[in-house]
Protein backbone atom coordinates (compact mmCIF):
# COMPACT_ATOMS: atom_id res chain seq x y z
CA UNK A 1 0.00 0.00 0.00
CA UNK A 2 1.26 3.65 -0.80
CA UNK A 3 2.97 5.24 2.03
CA UNK A 4 1.04 8.40 2.03
CA UNK A 5 -1.59 6.34 2.61
CA UNK A 6 -0.18 3.48 4.96
CA UNK A 7 0.25 5.68 7.78
CA UNK A 8 -3.42 6.51 7.95
CA UNK A 9 -4.00 5.23 11.34
CA UNK A 10 -1.51 7.67 13.07
CA UNK A 11 -3.07 10.55 11.45
CA UNK A 12 -5.99 11.18 14.18
CA UNK A 13 -3.77 12.35 16.58
CA UNK A 14 -2.75 15.44 14.42
CA UNK A 15 -6.11 16.48 13.19
CA UNK A 16 -6.12 19.40 16.50
CA UNK A 17 -5.63 21.89 13.80
CA UNK A 18 -8.82 24.12 13.34
CA UNK A 19 -9.05 25.29 10.07
CA UNK A 20 -11.94 27.54 8.27
CA UNK A 21 -12.85 31.13 8.75
CA UNK A 22 -16.27 31.41 10.79
CA UNK A 23 -16.90 34.66 9.72
CA UNK A 24 -16.29 33.36 5.83
CA UNK A 25 -18.62 30.48 6.01
CA UNK A 26 -21.47 30.17 3.53
CA UNK A 27 -24.82 31.10 4.68
CA UNK A 28 -26.47 27.87 3.23
CA UNK A 29 -24.69 25.90 5.96
CA UNK A 30 -27.27 26.57 7.97
CA UNK A 31 -26.48 24.05 10.49
CA UNK A 32 -23.95 26.76 11.63
CA UNK A 33 -25.62 29.69 10.33
CA UNK A 34 -29.08 29.56 11.38
CA UNK A 35 -29.42 26.37 13.61
CA UNK A 36 -32.82 27.10 14.78
CA UNK A 37 -34.04 27.40 11.58
CA UNK A 38 -36.84 25.41 9.79
CA UNK A 39 -33.92 24.62 7.23
CA UNK A 40 -31.02 23.10 9.77
CA UNK A 41 -33.97 21.08 11.12
CA UNK A 42 -34.48 19.52 7.79
CA UNK A 43 -30.89 18.46 8.05
CA UNK A 44 -31.09 17.01 11.73
CA UNK A 45 -33.95 15.34 10.44
CA UNK A 46 -32.37 13.83 7.57
CA UNK A 47 -29.48 12.71 9.49
CA UNK A 48 -31.48 10.32 12.17
CA UNK A 49 -33.34 8.92 9.09
CA UNK A 50 -30.22 7.85 8.39
CA UNK A 51 -29.72 6.68 11.91
CA UNK A 52 -32.43 4.67 11.63
CA UNK A 53 -31.52 2.83 8.45
CA UNK A 54 -27.81 1.80 9.96
CA UNK A 55 -29.85 0.25 12.90
CA UNK A 56 -30.75 -2.56 10.10
CA UNK A 57 -27.74 -2.28 7.87
CA UNK A 58 -24.01 -0.84 8.50
CA UNK A 59 -23.40 2.43 6.60
CA UNK A 60 -20.07 4.01 7.64
CA UNK A 61 -19.56 5.91 4.14
CA UNK A 62 -22.57 7.76 2.72
CA UNK A 63 -21.83 9.63 -0.96
CA UNK A 64 -23.97 12.64 -2.40
CA UNK A 65 -24.12 13.53 -6.02
CA UNK A 66 -27.03 14.83 -8.37
CA UNK A 67 -28.07 14.30 -11.81
CA UNK A 68 -26.40 17.87 -13.04
CA UNK A 69 -24.28 20.92 -11.42
CA UNK A 70 -26.05 23.38 -9.35
CA UNK A 71 -28.55 21.25 -7.45
CA UNK A 72 -26.78 21.94 -4.36
CA UNK A 73 -25.42 18.31 -3.30
CA UNK A 74 -22.22 20.24 -1.50
CA UNK A 75 -24.08 22.27 0.55
CA UNK A 76 -26.41 19.38 1.50
CA UNK A 77 -22.92 17.26 2.07
CA UNK A 78 -21.73 20.06 4.21
CA UNK A 79 -24.96 20.44 6.70
CA UNK A 80 -25.22 17.10 7.21
CA UNK A 81 -21.96 16.17 7.69
CA UNK A 82 -21.88 19.05 10.45
CA UNK A 83 -25.50 17.85 12.28
CA UNK A 84 -23.70 14.44 12.19
CA UNK A 85 -20.93 15.60 13.89
CA UNK A 86 -23.20 17.62 16.51
CA UNK A 87 -25.42 14.88 17.46
CA UNK A 88 -22.52 12.51 18.05
CA UNK A 89 -19.42 14.50 19.15
CA UNK A 90 -18.07 10.90 20.63
CA UNK A 91 -17.87 9.82 16.83
CA UNK A 92 -15.11 10.49 14.46
CA UNK A 93 -16.89 12.27 11.05
CA UNK A 94 -15.21 12.83 7.98
CA UNK A 95 -16.39 14.89 5.16
CA UNK A 96 -14.55 14.33 1.80
CA UNK A 97 -14.48 16.51 -1.66
CA UNK A 98 -14.40 13.79 -4.05
CA UNK A 99 -15.48 16.50 -6.58
CA UNK A 100 -11.84 16.63 -8.05
CA UNK A 101 -13.48 18.65 -11.23
CA UNK A 102 -14.97 21.94 -9.50
CA UNK A 103 -14.80 21.39 -5.76
CA UNK A 104 -17.01 23.76 -3.40
CA UNK A 105 -16.61 22.20 -0.16
CA UNK A 106 -13.46 24.07 1.00
CA UNK A 107 -14.83 27.25 -0.21
CA UNK A 108 -18.37 26.89 1.18
CA UNK A 109 -16.31 25.95 4.87
CA UNK A 110 -13.79 29.32 4.48
CA UNK A 111 -10.73 26.48 4.22
CA UNK A 112 -8.13 27.89 2.36
CA UNK A 113 -5.28 25.84 1.76
CA UNK A 114 -3.86 24.15 -2.07
CA UNK A 115 -3.03 20.27 -0.59
CA UNK A 116 -6.40 18.33 -0.92
CA UNK A 117 -7.68 14.70 -1.69
CA UNK A 118 -5.90 15.57 -5.47
CA UNK A 119 -2.42 15.35 -4.23
CA UNK A 120 -3.03 13.05 -1.70
CA UNK A 121 -4.08 10.09 -4.69
CA UNK A 122 -0.80 11.84 -6.55
CA UNK A 123 1.60 10.39 -3.89
CA UNK A 124 2.70 14.31 -3.62
CA UNK A 125 1.67 14.38 -0.04
CA UNK A 126 0.89 12.42 3.80
CA UNK A 127 -2.67 11.82 4.53
CA UNK A 128 -1.84 13.62 7.94
CA UNK A 129 -1.21 16.91 5.39
CA UNK A 130 -4.73 17.27 3.65
CA UNK A 131 -6.99 16.31 7.22
CA UNK A 132 -8.22 19.49 8.40
CA UNK A 133 -10.73 19.79 11.61
CA UNK A 134 -13.44 22.52 10.80
CA UNK A 135 -13.38 24.85 13.71
CA UNK A 136 -14.72 24.02 17.00
CA UNK A 137 -16.48 20.99 16.00
CA UNK A 138 -15.02 17.17 15.74
CA UNK A 139 -15.75 17.47 12.54
CA UNK A 140 -12.61 16.02 9.86
CA UNK A 141 -12.38 17.78 6.29
CA UNK A 142 -10.35 16.91 3.60
CA UNK A 143 -10.68 18.96 0.60
CA UNK A 144 -10.20 18.36 -3.19
CA UNK A 145 -7.15 20.19 -3.39
CA UNK A 146 -6.36 20.86 -7.49
CA UNK A 147 -7.51 19.45 -10.43
CA UNK A 148 -6.00 16.56 -12.23
CA UNK A 149 -6.11 16.18 -15.95
CA UNK A 150 -7.74 12.74 -15.77
CA UNK A 151 -10.50 13.17 -12.70
CA UNK A 152 -12.24 10.00 -13.79
CA UNK A 153 -8.56 7.95 -13.66
CA UNK A 154 -7.03 9.33 -10.38
CA UNK A 155 -10.58 8.36 -8.61
CA UNK A 156 -10.65 5.27 -10.47
CA UNK A 157 -7.32 4.05 -9.24
CA UNK A 158 -6.02 1.43 -6.96
CA UNK A 159 -4.93 4.58 -4.62
CA UNK A 160 -8.43 5.79 -4.04
CA UNK A 161 -9.51 2.31 -2.98
CA UNK A 162 -6.51 2.25 -0.56
CA UNK A 163 -7.53 5.72 0.68
CA UNK A 164 -11.72 4.56 1.43
CA UNK A 165 -10.44 1.35 3.58
CA UNK A 166 -7.97 3.81 5.04
CA UNK A 167 -11.00 5.86 6.42
CA UNK A 168 -13.19 3.11 7.25
CA UNK A 169 -10.71 2.04 9.62
CA UNK A 170 -10.02 5.04 10.99
CA UNK A 171 -13.66 7.06 11.17
CA UNK A 172 -17.29 6.48 12.29
CA UNK A 173 -18.99 8.11 10.04
CA UNK A 174 -17.79 9.39 6.25
CA UNK A 175 -19.52 11.63 3.63
CA UNK A 176 -18.76 12.55 0.32
CA UNK A 177 -19.20 15.38 -1.91
CA UNK A 178 -19.62 13.33 -5.23
CA UNK A 179 -19.33 15.06 -9.17
CA UNK A 180 -22.45 15.46 -10.91
CA UNK A 181 -23.46 11.75 -12.20
CA UNK A 182 -24.67 12.49 -15.87
CA UNK A 183 -22.07 14.61 -16.97
CA UNK A 184 -19.49 12.39 -15.88
CA UNK A 185 -18.23 8.50 -14.76
CA UNK A 186 -16.85 9.54 -11.91
CA UNK A 187 -19.89 9.03 -9.04
CA UNK A 188 -20.61 6.07 -11.26
CA UNK A 189 -17.22 4.52 -10.14
CA UNK A 190 -17.20 5.73 -6.80
CA UNK A 191 -20.80 5.03 -5.81
CA UNK A 192 -20.32 1.83 -5.94
CA UNK A 193 -17.29 2.19 -3.20
CA UNK A 194 -20.05 3.79 -0.75
CA UNK A 195 -22.58 2.12 1.54
CA UNK A 196 -25.06 4.36 0.31
CA UNK A 197 -25.50 6.79 -2.28
CA UNK A 198 -28.18 10.13 -1.78
CA UNK A 199 -29.53 11.51 -4.81
CA UNK A 200 -29.39 15.54 -4.04
CA UNK A 201 -32.72 17.14 -6.19
CA UNK A 202 -33.44 20.62 -6.52
CA UNK A 203 -37.16 21.32 -6.40
CA UNK A 204 -38.67 23.39 -9.65
CA UNK A 205 -35.50 22.30 -11.48
CA UNK A 206 -34.21 19.44 -11.94
CA UNK A 207 -36.14 17.13 -14.73
CA UNK A 208 -37.83 14.00 -14.32
CA UNK A 209 -36.20 12.83 -16.89
CA UNK A 210 -32.70 13.91 -15.60
CA UNK A 211 -32.95 11.91 -12.15
CA UNK A 212 -34.07 8.52 -13.99
CA UNK A 213 -30.99 8.86 -16.38
CA UNK A 214 -28.83 9.75 -13.39
CA UNK A 215 -30.26 6.64 -11.34
CA UNK A 216 -29.54 4.22 -14.35
CA UNK A 217 -26.15 5.66 -14.79
CA UNK A 218 -24.93 4.68 -11.32
CA UNK A 219 -26.15 1.18 -12.47
CA UNK A 220 -26.39 -0.42 -9.24
CA UNK A 221 -24.75 1.25 -6.82
CA UNK A 222 -26.96 1.29 -3.29
CA UNK A 223 -29.11 4.64 -3.80
CA UNK A 224 -30.85 5.39 -0.44
CA UNK A 225 -32.98 8.08 -1.93
CA UNK A 226 -33.45 11.59 -3.30
CA UNK A 227 -33.14 14.72 -0.78
CA UNK A 228 -35.15 17.88 -1.88
CA UNK A 229 -33.46 20.69 -2.02
CA UNK A 230 -34.31 24.47 -2.81
CA UNK A 231 -38.05 24.00 -1.23
CA UNK A 232 -39.95 26.77 0.50
CA UNK A 233 -41.67 26.30 3.65
CA UNK A 234 -44.97 27.80 2.20
CA UNK A 235 -44.42 24.85 -0.39
CA UNK A 236 -43.79 22.43 2.26
CA UNK A 237 -47.48 21.55 4.45
CA UNK A 238 -46.32 20.37 6.96
CA UNK A 239 -43.84 22.80 7.62
CA UNK A 240 -46.16 25.59 7.18
CA UNK A 241 -49.08 24.74 9.41
CA UNK A 242 -45.70 23.92 11.87
CA UNK A 243 -44.76 27.22 11.67
CA UNK A 244 -47.43 29.24 12.37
Amino acid sequence: MDRTIERAGNFLPRVDESAGNPNAVDRRVVTLTAPASAAAEQYRTLYYRLERMREVKPMKVIAFTSAMPGEGKTVTAVNLALAAARANTERRILLIDADLRRSQVGSVLGIRGKLGLAELLAGECDVRDVVRRFNATKLAVIPAGGTPEEPTQVLAGARMKQFLKAVRDNFDEVYIDLPPTLPFADATILGHLADGVLMVVRANVTPTKAINQAVEQLGGAPILGCVLNGAEVDTTPYLKNYMK
